[in-house]
């Protein structure tokens, strides 16, 4: 049985490509069992495939979606990523969600100019929305192009697929309120930004006639969760040590950090290593961007997203410092306070 909460949908989980494909399995074939919603795969450059880490889980597991977040359209043509979404659904038929966006790693490591880049996501969406409900499509945008006779799916068309844009800029947000089924934030999410971002979506919605009701609001959130505080926080660590210095800077700013101590954490980092850096954190930086602690202090952070807008938080990537088992903590610990 689902899990469910008052003000949420209910909770994703999800992974980056740095986890290993059998724990990533592991994990999501634990996530089922336990309730979950949903588990989301996010693609770096160049770690493992979302792709195909999205297929082994469809082919085992039955009930729990699965969520592309983010592909970038900069390096794969829309049509192609809406055929690699229309493949996996064949094989979890009404579970997958399909998330494009700005992936700025992809720029950098690729070298790729991401000058007009909402227009691209835009056409993004138009294209890959128009390819799942199987029409034969001929596109002549600023971007991409379809020339005719046009191009269609091979197989049976999945016109309900829901298409999710990543957005942080006014810009891209307005866009996904007014083209897209829904928004998937980056980490670091925290209140302070989605109640920023829910008035820009709510005018893009306004000017396709929508409103929130039937629109999706998704976040990665942090969350790190032990009986022992100290664990919990030292888990999240690492991973803030590694992630902090190339988050989005409007991001950082609602979770309250500075350029003086994302500046010290790079330095540390070049100096001492991951490992070493992350030893040495304070752990009240890691807590302004992470929700780090024991089930009651996790209960507290995810409520303060209650009434925001967000409809799915989603824990990320650190989830404990044994994850699967922190997985357990939270389904029988944390969501039962949150109902």
């Amino acid at each position: 049985m689902a899990l469910t909460t008052s003000g949420f949908e209910n909770l994703g989980v999800g992974t980056d490509g740095v986890t290993s494909m059998s724990e990533t399995l592991e994990l999501a074939k634990a996530a089922e069992a336990l309730g979950y919603h949903s588990f989301w795969l996010s693609e770096g450059y160049h770690s493992r495939s979302a792709i195909v880490r999205a297929t082994l889980i469809a082919a085992a597991t039955s009930k729990i979606k699965i969520g592309l977040g983010i592909l970038s359209p900069h390096t794969k043509h829309p049509a192609l990523l809406a055929m690699e979404a229309a493949s996996l659904d064949e094989v979890a038929r009404g579970r997958v969600i399909l998330g494009i966006g700005r992936v700025l790693n992809a720029l950098r490591k690729h070298a790729l100019d991401s000058a007009g880049t909402t227009q691209l996501v835009k056409e993004s969406i138009e294209i890959s929305k128009k390819i799942l409900s199987g029409q034969r499509v001929q596109y002549d945008g600023r971007i991409f192009k379809m020339p005719p006779p046009g191009s269609r799916l091979d197989l049976d068309p999945c016109g309900e697929l829901p298409v999710y844009v990543g957005a942080t800029g006014p810009a891209m947000l307005k866009l996904a309120g007014e083209y897209a089924d829904g928004i998937l934030f980056n980490y670091p999410c925290t209140p302070s930004f989605v109640a920023y971002a829910m008035p820009l979506i709510e005018e893009g919605l306004k000017r396709s006639r929508r409103s929130l009701e039937n629109f999706g609001v998704a976040g990665y959130l942090l969350i790190s969760v032990d009986e022992n505080e100290k664990k919990a926080l030292d888990a999240a660590k690492r991973f803030v040590a590694q992630k902090l210095p190339t988050r989005h800077s409007a991001m950082l700013q609602h979770a309250g950090v500075n350029a003086a101590e994302i500046g010290a954490v790079k330095e540390q980092v070049e100096r001492l290593g991951v490992a070493q850096a992350a030893a040495e954190l304070e752990d009240d930086l890691v807590r302004k961007v992470a929700i780090a602690g024991t089930p009651d202090q996790v209960v507290q952070g995810v409520r303060a997203f209650a009434g925001t807008g967000l409809k799915l938080p989603i824990v990320w990537e650190i989830v404990g410092a044994e994850r699967r088992r922190a997985l357990g903590l939270i389904a029988r610990d944390v969501m039962p306070k949150l109902r």
